[in-house]
Order: structure tokens, then C-alpha cells, then sequence
């Protein structure tokens, strides 16, 4: 008997099967006591669930889906968002300092007032997002999708927006101090009242 094509589909169906999802218990957990700390939770569909005022500081969040989802004022520092489907979820005032949001599809999203301080959001896409307020000081927004997007009075003192996509986004008031700004395109970009001392521009040059 000729084992190898049986060899082979076995292969193909391992390869196939899909990655581990998130650790049945930690869900669980997170759902009985909105906290879960350093949980597993990859690939968990939370979309369209009332997730406020949790504590998901250090969890492991990548691939998760989270649009539509209530996160409102929770603990995400740390966290590893990197891919995340949050589309229009709810993140105002959310504690998202440190977290990895890298890839992760924000379209939408309300981040009003948010805490993103020293987070990596690298090629993330914020198309149409709503950031008024928020704490961007060193947060990593390089090639990130910011159409549109609403930064009225945040502050982005020492971010690092090269290569980002600044398309008719309103950054009126906005705190770009020491920000880099190499290669964004800003075509009709609102900066009203903004704070560029320091910044340098997409063209390489430096704002006096």
C-alpha cells in the first residue's frame, strides 16, 4: 500500500487547520470578572460586546476581534493588539500606553481622550478615527493610515509619523512638538494653532 498519498493530505490538513484561538478559561474569566491580566485572547471574537472599565493590562489580544466592542475607559497597557480588527469600537479614555497596535484596523474608532503614550501603531489604519485629546507623546504612528482623522488638541510631542498618511486630517491645536513628519503626506491637512516647534517636516526640514 502507497502511504505517501495519505502522508501528504495529512500534511495539508494540519497546515490548514487555523492558528490556537484564545485560552477557553481566560475568556471565561474576562467575561465573570472583567479581568484578565497577561491573558490569552489572540484570535477571540469580542465583536459588539460592552467590554468597559476592564483590566486587560499585558494581554495578548493579536488577531482579536474587537469592532464595534464597548472598551471604554478599561486598562489596555501593554497589551498586544497587533492586527486587531477595532473598527468603531469605543476606546475613550482607554488606558492603551505601551500596547502594540501595530496593523491594527482602528477605521473609525473613538479615541477620544485616550491614553496612547509610547505605543507602537505602525502601519495601523485610522482612517476617519476620532483622537481629540489624546496622549500620542512618542507613540510610533510610522506609514499609519490617518485619513481623515480627527486630532483636535492631541498630543503628539516627540511621535513619529514618517511616511504616515495625514490626507485631510484636522490636527487643529494639536501638540506636534519634536514630532518627525518625514514623508507624511499632509494634503489638506487642517493645523491650525498647532505646535510644530521642532518638528520635522516631510520635506526633511526642521521648524524653528
Amino acid at each position: 500500500m502507497n502511504y505517501k498519498p495519505l502522508i501528504l493530505a495529512s500534511c495539508l490538513a494540519a497546515i490548514a487547520l487555523p492558528a490556537q484561538a484564545e485560552l477557553p478559561e481566560h475568556k471565561q474569566q474576562l467575561l465573570n470578572t472583567r479581568r484578565c491580566i497577561r491573558c490569552d485572547l489572540s484570535r477571540a471574537n469580542f465583536g459588539g460586546m460592552d467590554l468597559s472599565v476592564t483590566n486587560l493590562q499585558g494581554a495578548n489580544l493579536i488577531l482579536s476581534n474587537l469592532k464595534n466592542t464597548n472598551l471604554n475607559a478599561s486598562n489596555l497597557t501593554g497589551a498586544k493588539l497587533i492586527q486587531a480588527r477595532m473598527s468603531d469600537a469605543n476606546l475613550q479614555t482607554t488606558n492603551l500606553s505601551v500596547t502594540d497596535l501595530s496593523k491594527a484596523d482602528l477605521r473609525g474608532a473613538n479615541l477620544v481622550g485616550a491614553d496612547l503614550r509610547s505605543s507602537r501603531m505602525t502601519s495601523a489604519n485610522l482612517t476617519g478615527a476620532k483622537l481629540q485629546e489624546a496622549k500620542l507623546q512618542g507613540a510610533n504612528l510610522g506609514s499609519a493610515n490617518l485619513k481623515g482623522a480627527k486630532l483636535n488638541g492631541a498630543n503628539l510631542f516627540s511621535a513619529d509619523l514618517r511616511e504616515a498618511n495625514l490626507q485631510n486630517a484636522d490636527l487643529t491645536g494639536a501638540n506636534l512638538k519634536e514630532a518627525n513628519l518625514s514623508g507624511a503626506n499632509m494634503k489638506g491637512i487642517k493645523l491650525t494653532d498647532a505646535n510644530l516647534t521642532g518638528a520635522t517636516l516631510p520635506d526633511g526640514m526642521v521648524q524653528q
